[in-house]
C-alpha cells in the first residue's frame, strides 16, 4: 500500500497536482493574464502526467518531454494555421499518432492526446510565438522543481514508473496490424469531426478533437465507459462551476473554486470516473469565467464545451464502427493460425 504522503498516495498527488497547476494561474493574476498562461497551463498539466519518479535527471527528462510535446504540438499547429486542407491533415495524422500509442503505456496515451491539444491550439487559438518558448521551459523547471521538492520534505523518493523500451517495442511488435487498422479509423474520424464544428459555427472546434482523444480505446467496452463518464462528468461540473461563479462573482473566489477543483481531482477520479471529469470541467469553466471576467462572458463558451463533448464522443463511436469494420477485414485477410 502506498504510504499517505508519499508522491503517489492520493493526498500527496492531489496537493501536488494542485501546487503545479495554480501556479499559472497565480502568476497570470500578478502579471497578467495573456496567451502565455494557455501554454504554461498545458505545460504543467503534462508535465505532472509524465512525472515517472526516479533519480533527478531521469525524472527531468522525462518531464522535459512534456515541454518538447507542447512545442513540436503548437509548433506544426502554427505552420498549418490559417490553412484548412493543412489543418485537417495534421489532425489526421495526430490523431493516428495517438492510436497508435494509445495502449501501449498511460504517459505514452498522455502524451499523444496533449499533442493533438496543442497542434489545435497552435493551429486554431495562438499560434506558437518565440517568448512562449520560455515560458514554456520554465514551467517544465517549476513542474519538477515542485516534484523534487516534495520527495525531499517527506523522505520518500519515487522509484521510476517509466516503460523499458524493449517492453514498448514488443508491445508494438505483436500488434501491429491491429494498431494500424484502429490508427486509420480516428485518423478520419478525428478530421471529420472537426470539420462538422466548422459546420456548425462552433467557436472552439478543437474541444470535440479532444473529446475524442479523451474517450476512445482501443476496447471497446473502455471508450463506451469513458464516453458515459464524460458526458456526466462535462454537465456535473458545468453545473457546479455555473453555481460557484454566479455565488461568487470575484476574482479570488475563483481562485478559491479552482484550487479546491484542482485539489479533489484525484480524490474524485478514485470514487467515479464521472466524478474526477467533473473536477477537472469545473476547473476548466472556472478558468473560462476568470478570463472572462464573469459567468455572463464565459457563458457562450460554457455552452459550447457541452456541445462540443457531445461531437466528439459521436465521432468516437463512428471511429469504434470503422475501427470493427477494419479489424473484421484484417481476420479475414490473416486469420490466426490454430
Amino acid at each position: 500500500m502506498v504510504p499517505r504522503w508519499h508522491g503517489d498516495g492520493l493526498p500527496a498527488r492531489s496537493i501536488r497536482f494542485a501546487l503545479t497547476v495554480m501556479a499559472p494561474i497565480t502568476a497570470g493574476m500578478l502579471v497578467g493574464v495573456d496567451i502565455w498562461l494557455i501554454y504554461a497551463m498545458v505545460t504543467c498539466i503534462l508535465a505532472f502526467t509524465l512525472d515517472t519518479g526516479g533519480p533527478a535527471l531521469h525524472r527531468l527528462g522525462w518531464m522535459a518531454g512534456a515541454g518538447l510535446v507542447v512545442l513540436a504540438g503548437t509548433g506544426i499547429g502554427t505552420l498549418a494555421a490559417g490553412h484548412t486542407p493543412l489543418i485537417v491533415i495534421a489532425f489526421a495524422l495526430v490523431g493516428g499518432f495517438y492510436a497508435l500509442v494509445e495502449s501501449i503505456h498511460p504517459s505514452a496515451a498522455a502524451a499523444a492526446r496533449f499533442m493533438c491539444l496543442t497542434l489545435a491550439v497552435g493551429a486554431l487559438y495562438a499560434p506558437l510565438q518565440p517568448g512562449d518558448v520560455p515560458v514554456v521551459a520554465a514551467f517544465v523547471l517549476y513542474a519538477w522543481a515542485v516534484s523534487m521538492a516534495w520527495d525531499a520534505v517527506t523522505g520518500t523518493w519515487r522509484p521510476s514508473t517509466a516503460p523499458a523500451p524493449a517492453m514498448v517495442y514488443a508491445r508494438i511488435r505483436a500488434t501491429h496490424r491491429e494498431r494500424w487498422v484502429f490508427a486509420t479509423a480516428v485518423a478520419i474520424a478525428v478530421p471529420l469531426a472537426f470539420l462538422t464544428s466548422l459546420a456548425l459555427g462552433l467557436h472552439r472546434p478543437y474541444w470535440a478533437l479532444i473529446a475524442i482523444v479523451l474517450v476512445l480505446r482501443a476496447d471497446a467496452l473502455s471508450s463506451r465507459r469513458m464516453m458515459e463518464q464524460t458526458l456526466g462528468g462535462t454537465l456535473l461540473g458545468v453545473v457546479a462551476a455555473l453555481a460557484f461563479g454566479y455565488a461568487l462573482p470575484f476574482h479570488a473566489a475563483l481562485l478559491v473554486g479552482m484550487a479546491l477543483a484542482a485539489l479533489i481531482r484525484w480524490p474524485a477520479q478514485q470514487l467515479h470516473g464521472a466524478l474526477g471529469m467533473a473536477a477537472l470541467t469545473a476547473f476548466i469553466i472556472l478558468l473560462l469565467e476568470l478570463v472572462a471576467g464573469s459567468v455572463g462572458g464565459a457563458s457562450h463558451d460554457i455552452l459550447e464545451r457541452l456541445v462540443d463533448v457531445m461531437v466528439g464522443c459521436v465521432f468516437a463511436v463512428v471511429a469504434l464502427l470503422l475501427d470493427r469494420l477494419g479489424q473484421a477485414l484484417l481476420r479475414r485477410l490473416y486469420p490466426r493460425r490454430p
